[in-house]
């Protein structure tokens, strides 16, 4: 019968607030007028200057230009407020539009106007960001958008004759062109961080440049096997010189002559006002005193926001939900010593530094920096989208990082909630969480390392480290398609869910790990840990690992000089679980217990290939095999719970990752050919629904509802399927107000 009263799912609670007034801002408006919805504001600040606690600064469509500093702070029942009027798209823009005067140059397609201020890093033409000319070019995909994963963005070095300090590469020597002043962007030696540097005392028509020993104590570092890390797989790129410009889509500017150069896409004249530069890489920020502040429903474009000064003022009560981040990094300067009015052009990324930080239903996309950096305690993330960052591979710009694993830290970050998030491509890491007793579930992470074609195989996904992130569980993520460098590599690639040096009071359990370059986890304690520096990894499931390794490790569980000797390892199924590197056996842990090795894991899977991880009912060695665990065995089907991340037979099928606001990811999947003997259909709820309800049949435009489900249960047992006949499927989600979200009809056919 249709489901009509169902248990609430609990989600998280906000503060009621009662807005004293509303103060409506529009690019329309002017500000001598007295903010009323007949009468707008023109710009933010002023609204800020009009507002007090409590007050909404309702923001009409169209671009919003200024440099927003907010000191004014709202009260925990009266927050100060900036959201979007219902159904429109404010945007508030770091950009700024040049009126020039272009002129033809002797190459088609390539026009030049005169401009006296080379203080901007992006340009964008007609909304669409270009690139600054450079060498070799980036690659485009098939959207024809910039594809900063290629390996063909970098040059890589000869095979011989680099060493610290010298980049030797004979394509250079090809060109002819005197390099002098342009800027190498350098990923070298370990390819953990990128460098920039100023190209001083080439010789032209060389094969060889030098740059600074100045790239700190790590380039000296050694890699897990003990070996010195070598340049001969060296990584850079050149930008700032004419010469470069020579692709569609770039622009260069000259400094000396005063003149910007474009080459456009089309190769028609750029129109009047169709040119946009960067001038503001924060356009919204917020002092230490700014405290409950909420953002709703703005696109922050070309820009960045900061709120709070850093993890030592931190802010307090901000809520970001229904937000859009768009472009919010561009840069070529890293870690740069040249030059102190661009050494920190490399820390310009949207930034929280705040106690009770709530994140919900934000997408943030494209920049060659972080997505987003969290300070503080108690943070919420939630259902957000992060993708497309990080496009130079450093370890320091991952999609998503909640605190620093620093000493300095302690006390003043952690406890944070990060679930039902959907992170992807990323150049490097994917999401870095320290501090202790974070919560990070239900999180779909893949396409990591995507730049890092020099190697850089010493990274992880999902990261975490140090003896401060005690009380920190990873669990219910899939972690997948992550792969490292150039193969062969003889132990790297890229891991998965890593906690790396000191690591110490971390669970790790029911993950899915897949197609990963190296292993799938990879855990360390403090050498010599103490009893309560215990790491407990259980219910994992982790299938084609190691694709390029030599090695096939599934899970390395640090032992040697006594690591882990109190940790517990219980109920995994993985092809191998090692002590280390280079399958060197397990040592002492406290307990190594009901795990299952020596198998192709995805041939005890009932269908990997349709995301669905379930146990096979043939998988004797599985089922019923793992043992119950206190406080992470919550369901048990049979004598004693299976092996893995999921249990055959449970009412609820997780599936991680960002929640739309219908009944989505269908399982099996959409259009699929199955075998008459599939026994369930599954799907992801939707977003604070509090039930679905299911319909299914042979004939679309009569679909009979099949029952209602609760809370997250989300198995359908399907009846008897006939051999080759289609059926149609439909899940509408039913609300809080019982409202019902109607879902998309999906398909299958029989074979």
């Amino acid at each position: 019968m249709m489901l009509k009263k169902i248990a609430c799912l609990v989600v998280m609670a906000f503060p009621i607030l009662v807005a004293a007034n509303e103060i409506h801002v529009s690019p329309k408006g002017n500000d001598a007028n007295d903010g009323t919805l007949a009468k707008p504001l023109l710009t933010i600040s002023k609204a800020i200057d009009n507002m007090q606690a409590g007050d909404v600064c309702v923001l009409h469509g169209g671009i919003y230009r200024e440099n927003v500093v907010l000191k004014k702070s709202g009260e925990p029942n009266a927050y100060l407020s900036f959201q979007a009027a219902k159904g429109e798209t404010p945007i508030v823009s770091g950009l700024d539009v040049l009126d020039l005067k272009w002129r033809a140059t002797d190459k088609k397609g390539i026009y030049m106007a005169d401009y006296k201020n080379n203080n901007f890093e992006q340009l964008f033409l007609d909304g669409k960001p270009m690139l600054e000319a450079r060498w070799p070019n980036v690659p485009r995909d098939k959207k024809q958008d910039w594809n900063f994963f290629s390996p063909d963005a970098w040059a890589i070095v000869d095979n011989t004759g680099n060493h610290y300090g010298t980049v030797k590469d004979s394509r250079l020597a090809a060109t002819g062109w005197d390099i002098n002043g342009a800027k190498a962007v350098l990923n070298v030696c370990h390819q953990f961080f990128t460098w920039t540097r100023v190209i001083t005392g080439y010789t032209p028509k060389s094969d060889t440049f030098n740059y600074p020993k100045d790239l700190g104590k790590s380039i000296k570092a050694k890699d897990e096997s003990g070996a010195t890390l070598a340049f001969n797989d060296d990584r850079y790129y050149l930008v700032g010189k004419k010469e470069f410009l020579d692709v569609p889509g770039e622009w260069y500017y000259d400094n000396e002559q005063q003149k910007l150069y474009v080459y456009t896409d089309d190769g028609n004249m750029p129109k009047s006002g169709s040119i946009e530069v960067k001038t503001r890489c924060f356009a919204f920020t917020a002092n230490e005193n700014a405290n409950y502040l909420t953002f709703d429903g703005l696109t922050f474009f070309g820009t960045a926001f900061k709120i709070g000064k850093d993890f030592n003022k931190r802010n307090n009560n901000i809520v970001f939900r229904n937000n859009q981040v768009l472009y919010s990094s561009c840069t070529e300067y890293f870690s740069f010593a040249n030059d102190d009015s661009k050494s920190k052009l490399d820390k310009n990324f949207p930034t929280i530094n705040a106690d009770f930080a709530t994140l919900i239903n934000n997408t943030f996309a494209y920049g060659t920096l972080n997505g987003l950096l969290v300070n503080g305690k108690y943070t919420l993330i939630e259902n957000n989208i992060f993708h497309d960052f990080d496009y130079n591979s450093s370890l320091t710009c991952p999609l998503l990082e909640v605190n620093k694993s620093w000493p300095g830290y302690i006390g003043k970050g952690g406890e944070a909630v990060i679930r039902h998030n959907t992170l992807y491509n990323s150049g490097g890491i994917i999401a870095q969480v320290a501090q202790n007793d974070n919560n990070v579930y239900l999180n779909d992470c893949y396409n990591a390392f995507r730049a890092s074609w020099g190697g850089n195989k010493d990274a992880s996904a999902f990261y975490t480290q140090n003896v401060f992130c005690h009380g920190t569980r990873f669990h219910h993520n899939w972690v997948h398609d992550s792969y490292a460098g150039n193969p062969p590599l003889e132990w790297g690639g890229g891991m998965g869910i890593r906690g790396d040096d000191k690591t110490a009071g971390l669970s790790i359990d029911h993950n899915v790990v897949w197609n990963i370059g190296s292993v799938g986890v990879e855990l360390k304690t403090p050498d010599n840990p103490t009893p309560d520096q215990i790491n407990k990894v259980y219910n994992n499931t982790i299938f084609k690992h190691s694709k390029h390794n030599r090695v096939k490790s599934g899970m390395i569980i640090q032992t040697i000089e006594g690591q882990n000797k109190y940790s517990f390892v219980s109920n995994n199924l993985s092809e191998s679980i090692y002590g280390h590197w280079f399958a060197k056996p397990l040592e002492t842990l406290a307990e190594f217990s009901n795990n299952n090795t020596g198998d192709v894991v995805e041939s005890v899977l009932e269908n990997p290939v349709h995301s669905d991880f379930r146990p096979k009912t043939s998988a004797t060695k599985v089922l019923d095999k793992g043992k119950v665990l206190d406080g992470f065995t919550t369901t048990t089907i049979g004598s004693a719970p299976d092996i893995g991340a999921y249990e055959y037979g449970d009412s609820v099928y997780w599936i991680p990752g960002r929640r739309e606001f219908k009944a989505s990811f269908p399982i099996v999947t959409d259009g699929a050919t199955i075998a008459t003997d599939r026994d369930v259909l599954m799907w992801k709820p939707a977003y604070q629904a509090i039930g679905h309800n299911l319909y299914f049949g042979t004939d679309k435009d009569n679909l009979k509802l099949k029952g209602g489900f609760l809370g997250e249960n989300n198995v359908f047992k399907l009846p008897k399927l006939m051999a080759g006949k289609k059926y149609y499927w439909r899940v509408d989600a039913v609300m809080k107000d019982m409202s019902v979200v109607k879902g998309d009809i999906w398909s299958f056919a029989t074979n």
